[in-house]
């Protein structure tokens, strides 16, 4: 007989430690999703009342050197808002809960309306401006086209910006003869460019070319690396080639997925739709209900909406909406998530159970809110709420949606009139 004895306490030992490590790391990972989803939503609040204050100011009677004044209010928020985008696209990047639509979508066009957000810049700037589609490019494809122009307005940024003399240009082409069929996107640009050594961190988070660039230019560091994993979940990848003072070329391949342009609409219904508006009466003053526990939002709605087509009342959590709701009939119902006493997502659950118990025709409501998450979304509209906009919030955006709601909002405050 023969015994053999092996001590495995290091084994358990190591095992133990590794289970440890894993547990910590996933803590921390936790952590930092939960510090991130925070600081979005701490930041969003008073940065939603720095936009929709300067906006609301931007249609008034302004002097010039109050309007130059305003232009760099509203240039310092597009950057904060910016940067704050970047930050939470790498929490749902991180999460696994960034997703992608799939939708068919004009490519040329998708290009052109990216390019153009920065062709007055490249002006200001003394620069060259070139965008060029080639014709076997000009189709119809299937895709994200707000995470694709998401990622060309980050290459073309970026470009403007380390650019200070010769040109910037923005090209597509496509292989539709070869399989598979490829689209090939070439930001080109006479920048200041980087070595090789740069070339390997500079799609890493929170990394830059070198210090210098981060304290001349600015920047966070977050975009290009965020830009290289939307590629990847696109089915495609982004690189570069570059050398130090000759400028930089950032390479986007995707596949190319034909798709059919949507059918137009009739031109007979169109020629109907006026005619049949024009029988209409004259349209009566809406009634909206806007529910925030923070004065400064409450004013820049107020702002917004400060017009003799609505009728606002303003309260400051979901008690005081939901008895606002029962004493009168609204159009519109704005509704934020966090708030004392009462939260939003409560209170539209109550206003729900509300209209159905009475027998009440459905009010849409919007979650206003700095809540920003995707599980934030699905938690409103799981509540009962219609849309899910996120501050801060532009007033195109939330007059857009309030003549989207609105448009075919029952008439129960009509007739209760």
């Amino acid at each position: 007989m023969v015994t053999v004895c092996s001590d495995i306490t290091d084994l358990k030992r190591d095992a133990a430690a590794l289970a440890e490590a894993r547990d910590a790391a996933d803590a921390a990972n936790r952590a930092k999703s939960r510090f991130l989803a925070n600081m979005s939503h701490e930041i969003r609040t008073p940065l939603n009342g720095v936009i929709g204050v300067a906006q609301a100011l931007t249609r008034t009677e302004l002097s010039s050197q109050q309007r130059e004044m305003l232009e760099l209010v509203q240039s310092s928020s597009r950057t904060l808002q910016t940067l704050l985008s970047d930050i939470l696209d790498l929490a749902r990047v991180e999460s696994g809960r960034l997703e992608l639509k799939e939708e068919p979508f004009d490519l040329a066009r998708a290009v052109d309306e990216a390019a153009l957000l920065y062709a007055a810049a490249a002006r200001d700037k003394g620069l060259q401006f070139l965008v060029e589609v080639a014709p076997e490019a000009r189709v119809w494809t299937q895709g994200d086209p707000v995470r694709l122009k998401q990622v060309l307005t980050n290459l073309v940024s970026n470009a403007v910006k380390f650019t200070a003399s010769g040109f910037v240009s923005l090209t597509v082409d496509a292989t539709p003869a070869e399989k598979p069929q490829t689209l090939r996107f070439v930001v080109q640009d006479t920048g200041i460019g980087f070595d090789a050594q740069a070339q390997d961190r500079l799609f890493n988070r929170f990394e830059q070319a070198d210090g210098d660039i981060t304290r001349h230019y600015g920047g966070s560091g977050l975009g290009l690396a965020i830009c290289r994993e939307l590629a990847a979940m696109m089915g495609g990848d982004l690189g570069c080639e570059s050398e130090p003072g000759a400028g930089a070329a950032f390479i986007l391949t995707l596949p190319l997925k034909p798709a059919q342009a949507p059918a137009a609409p009739s031109p007979a219904l169109a020629a109907t739709a006026p005619s049949d508006e024009g029988a209409e009466a004259a349209p009566r003053r809406l009634r909206i209900l806007a529910a925030d526990d923070h004065p400064t939002n409450r004013r820049v709605v107020e702002l917004i909406l400060d017009s003799a087509a609505f009728d606002l009342a303003s309260v400051e959590n979901g008690a005081q909406a939901l008895e606002a709701y029962r004493a009168q009939p609204f159009d519109l119902v704005l509704m934020d998530m966090q708030m004392p006493v009462m939260d939003g997502l409560t209170a539209v659950r109550e206003i729900r159970l509300h209209e159905a118990v009475m027998g009440l025709p459905r009010v849409p409501v919007v979650m206003l809110t700095a809540n920003a998450l995707p599980e934030h979304l699905d938690k409103a509209l799981a509540a009962g709420a219609d849309r899910h906009m996120a501050k801060p919030f532009s007033v195109e955006d939330l007059l857009a949606m309030v003549a989207d709601l609105t448009a075919q909002t029952p008439q129960a405050a009509e007739a209760a009139a």
